[in-house]
């Protein structure tokens, strides 16, 4: 952010550790979107994702501020773009073969709706069984992690003022 960095290496490290706890646990309370019904196609889960990943998103710039995650929404066909700073993840529908490609932060591949997930989640087809992650769902604020990985909360209001000891 626009503050210094903090002279204290350890102090530094705690307060990005307590970001980073808070931001996961504000995307992780974001209320569960309904997942596709299990015969849907493609189209229809994506549109079911996509409805999630934005009620996180508006929930997570609730707390970073008016420089927080951009989520973009295209039409015909859908694609959904999101971004936070010079980070970026797109999903796009590949109608033909009824797949998400997702791009971006590590989360390059080919995805596929898991019909039995109790919310929208995808399961990449493109590692092996023997890569880290494989079978593991990726979720609307699995994709906000990922890209809010080291976001800093905006400095409390309460820090700037001159505090009790001034003389």
């Amino acid at each position: 952010m626009d503050e210094p960095e903090n002279p204290n290496p350890i102090v530094a490290m705690a307060m990005r550790i307590r970001n980073r706890k808070e931001i996961e646990s504000a995307i992780d309370s974001m209320p569960g979107a309904a997942a596709p019904e299990p015969e849907a196609d493609a189209a229809a889960g994506l549109e079911a994702f996509a409805a999630a990943l934005q009620i996180a998103t508006k929930r997570l710039n609730s707390i970073l501020g008016k420089n927080g995650v951009t989520y973009v929404r295209l039409e015909r066909p859908l694609r959904l773009r999101v971004r936070f700073g010079a980070k970026r993840i797109s999903l796009d529908l590949d109608a033909a073969r009824q797949l998400i490609v997702v791009r971006g932060e590590g989360l390059d591949g080919e995805y596929q709706f898991d019909p039995g997930a109790a919310m929208p989640a995808l399961i990449n087809l493109s590692l092996l069984s023997t890569e880290a992650g494989y079978g593991e769902p990726l979720t609307a604020s699995g994709v906000l992690k990922t890209i809010a990985r080291d976001a800093e909360l905006p400095r409390p209001a309460h820090l700037d003022g001159p505090g009790p000891l001034s003389f």
